[in-house]
């Protein structure tokens, strides 16, 4: 790796750490006012769920756009052998679940939302496609290489046990958990409170996790695009290329950061139903 590209990596990764350490600030002071009550969420008994309202809230529509998408991943892996077919939808129906919300509802709140789903959905489309995961016509392309091995699996290695396998865990189970991860929404839709101060931070903290996940992706490719030049070159590979994964820049403090950033945004992302409701677990509306 030259000197300018290192200096670049540098870069990016004191800039990550402060961003984080920026955001770990934020949270602190926000729970240590919290606690001391010099804020506060929304009450609870202001802030009780309608579920008879879920409807008008968008979810007859999430649920019928979830079942479609199923049933199209799971007919496309049937006839292709290209069992793959949920990973090219993975980014991009949360953000049109979202979107569903904050159409039904249109607050400011699900439009936050809807802001930070589609912040999130634009870096991993982006990622995935310039890593050869879209292609024309949509259903073709490469399997992941990790279905090979489990189709080895006992049962699986029959065609009943994969036939059922790739209906209720790859194209039901996949779909409708990503629909999961968006009812945090439909709790929002709900809540009939303002914006506050929570709502705020946890923008501004998603949106910063999209970032540090946008920098180990580009340090990740450049690696391996590196990498591979000096193959298919016939260069030796030293050190760090030896060692076949990226180990510099923000892989140097984690193992995958951007799996880790990945995992804190659906984390932070449900942090919006506690800032509309109050609760960590958001109740019906007592009658």
């Amino acid at each position: 790796m030259t000197s300018p590209s290192q200096d670049t990596v540098d870069y990016q990764t004191r800039a990550c750490v402060v961003l984080w350490s920026a955001l770990t600030l934020l949270w602190a002071v926000l729970v240590m006012l919290l606690v001391t009550g010099l804020i506060s969420l929304p009450q609870a008994g202001q802030a009780g769920l309608d579920w008879e309202a879920a409807g008008p809230a968008g979810l007859p529509s999430c649920l019928a756009v979830c079942a479609a998408v199923s049933l199209i991943s799971f007919l496309t892996g049937q006839v292709t052998g290209n069992v793959s077919q949920v990973d090219k939808l993975w980014s991009i129906v949360p953000v049109v679940y979202t979107g569903l919300f904050a159409f039904q509802s249109c607050t400011p709140r699900l439009l936050l939302m809807f802001l930070v789903t589609a912040s999130w959905g634009t870096r991993l489309t982006y990622n995935f496609w310039r890593r050869g995961g879209y292609s024309w016509p949509p259903w073709a392309g490469e399997e992941d290489y990790r279905w090979a091995y489990v189709r080895k699996w006992p049962v699986l290695n029959t065609q009943i046990g994969w036939f059922l396998f790739n209906l209720l865990f790859i194209s039901v189970y996949q779909h409708f958990l990503l629909l999961a991860l968006t009812l945090p929404a439909l709790s929002a839709a709900l809540a009939d409170t303002d914006l506050n101060i929570f709502d705020l931070a946890v923008t501004l903290t998603i949106l910063g996790l999209v970032l540090i996940e946008s920098v180990a992706d580009q340090q990740q490719e450049e690696f391996q695009n590196e990498k591979w030049r000096r193959i298919r070159n016939g260069d030796t590979l030293n050190h760090p290329y030896s060692t076949g994964f990226v180990n510099w820049g923000l892989f140097s403090m984690s193992r995958h950061p951007n799996y880790l950033a990945e995992q804190l945004i659906w984390f932070f992302f449900y942090l919006f139903s506690t800032a509309a409701t109050g609760q960590a677990q958001p109740s019906c509306q007592n009658r």
